[in-house]
């Protein structure tokens, strides 16, 4: 290693004035170009990015905060037969029963709810929306999309309970 750097030395003594200076700035600008975009950029990029989800992660729990009055004030409904429970408790219980994953819900309403589904199996979504069609369930909007894996599925819809 130590005989490596005396050649590089003796190299660079080797140059003549002006190719010294000239390779010195150019050396001098390519580790600022090192220091700018190897460094600072890739940590300002990352806290920029971390920064963007805390504000959007402080969002969501403003939105939920804001939805907190709104699902307290669905009362458990017990129709004939069925399972009691607030409507968002009678949808989940459901779709747990159906291995359906909702995604987003949101209520609308005392009685209403929207829900997102992404990625479901149309032989798991189809009995899950009969067995809510049996408890009573109103289904106002179905919107499905298949996805390019044969047989899924995400879905939008609106229930009234």
């Amino acid at each position: 290693m130590k005989e490596q750097i005396e050649q590089w030395q003796q190299k660079w003594q080797a140059l003549p004035a002006n190719d010294q200076r000239a390779l010195g700035i150019l050396i001098l600008f390519l580790g600022g170009l090192f220091l700018v975009y190897g460094l600072f950029m890739p940590a300002k990029n990352f806290f920029d990015s971390a920064h963007l989800r805390a504000e959007e992660s402080r969002e969501l729990v403003q939105w939920i905060e804001t939805q907190r009055p709104v699902l307290e004030r669905l009362e458990p409904t017990v129709t004939s037969g069925q399972a009691s429970g607030t409507l968002l408790q009678r949808v989940t219980a459901a779709a747990d029963r159906h291995r359906i994953t909702i995604k987003r819900f949101e209520p609308e309403g005392d009685n209403r709810i929207r829900l997102w589904i992404e990625e479901a199996r149309y032989q798991d979504l189809q009995p899950w929306l009969n067995s809510l069609m049996q408890q009573q369930f109103t289904i106002h909007t179905v919107n499905l999309d298949a996805l390019a894996e044969e047989g899924m599925v995400s879905a939008r819809l609106t229930l009234e309970g």
